[in-house]
């Protein structure tokens, strides 16, 4: 095992740093201070030949556009949506910031697109912390975040997210990288198979809110309970699929216990034989293919491309705006205890 640490480039005139953690069968991932994000993840196919399996740039100014997805990047201190940008705890109602619609996306994107403190934890692990203080954004508590990436020898990528604040607070952290396992340019993850191990998923309205309705998978488009490929039905009409973006959904998986890790999803390339099992200790995933990209966009990795539906985002989380839903799987974070999740994306080929 190694780190390597260079300079992957400047942003606002302040240095983005890379961390490369190389294993001993020559996979690796380069992780970068802006956003705690991965700008690499090199796995093998069957034959051995590496490929860069994540979307994402060359340079750091386009990782800050969040018109560009967030790509690799972490996400905080909520992920995904929250309608209204406001919730409450204990009778106390918080505003955040309203970054898309009336809603609040992603937290307002502070963590994602900033720089982090980055050290070297190991020979294969690299720790990133993130503070916030009170109500920065509208939410409660100093907040500190903590992400530590380890690369195994057995081609696993693992994410242990830690979380402590000094006032009761909300935290739903995600990576949102977009994968293609085919490493291919101009591939689209249409063809790519993918499981996902959940019986219900959160019904949305026209904006893609959720409205509190818990709804059966079964039978419906949105359903990948047995693997099938992403584009069988990624353009049929259905009511939680806005038409020509595809998929954009929480699904809400099998084990609900929040702290204890299970298999979330597979996502498997035929062609290459790169396949991708997601494990998480949270209740939700959320499936997205790229749908709101630009269709003609010319940025990305040299000839590799973030456009539409050129990557699969499989975002471990609480289900969305589930700060304002009783009825969904949630866990506060209380004062100065520490709150504590693991993502785990194992890679192999078959």
């Amino acid at each position: 095992m190694s780190i390597k640490k260079s300079v992957f480039g400047k942003l606002d005139g302040k240095e983005v740093e890379l961390y490369t953690i190389t294993n001993k069968n020559g996979a690796s991932v380069s992780l970068m201070t802006l956003g705690a994000g991965i700008q690499s993840l090199k796995m093998p196919d069957r034959n051995g030949v590496l490929g860069d399996v994540v979307l994402g740039f060359d340079e750091p100014k386009p990782y800050t556009n969040p018109d560009l997805g967030y790509q690799g990047l972490i996400v905080g201190r909520y992920a995904n949506r929250i309608r209204d940008a406001k919730f409450s705890i204990d009778g106390v109602t918080y505003n955040t910031p309203k970054n898309q619609g009336s809603w609040t996306l992603h937290g307002g994107g502070r963590f994602s697109f900033n720089l982090w403190k980055a050290q070297e934890a190991g020979d294969n692990s690299v720790e990133f912390s993130f503070f916030s203080p009170d109500m920065e954004d509208g939410f409660p508590g100093n907040f500190n975040m903590k992400v530590k990436y380890t690369l195994t020898d057995s081609n696993t990528l693992r994410l242990e997210y830690s979380v402590k604040s000094d006032k009761k607070t909300v935290a739903n952290p995600t990576n949102h990288a977009y994968f293609n396992l085919s490493c291919k340019a101009n591939e689209t993850v249409e063809n790519h198979l993918l499981q996902i191990n959940a019986d219900k998923f959160t019904q949305t309205d026209g904006d893609q809110l959720p409205t509190g309705e818990l709804c059966e998978l079964k039978g419906t488009m949105l359903d990948f309970s047995k693997m099938h490929k992403i584009g069988d039905r990624i353009d049929e009409p259905f009511s939680a699929v806005i038409d020509s973006i595809g998929y954009d959904n929480n699904y809400c998986l099998y084990n609900k216990e929040i702290g204890k890790s299970a298999q979330a999803a597979i996502l498997a390339d035929e062609e290459s034989g790169r396949k991708m099992e997601v494990w998480t200790d949270l209740p939700g995933i959320q499936l997205y293919c790229g749908g709101w990209l630009d269709k003609d966009g010319d940025l990305g990795k040299g000839e590799s491309k973030v456009t539409y539906r050129r990557g699969a985002a499989l975002e471990t989380q609480f289900y969305p705006d589930s700060v304002n839903h009783s009825n969904f799987p949630f866990k506060y974070v209380e004062p100065n205890e520490e709150f504590k999740t693991v993502t785990e994306f194992r890679f192999s080929t078959f």
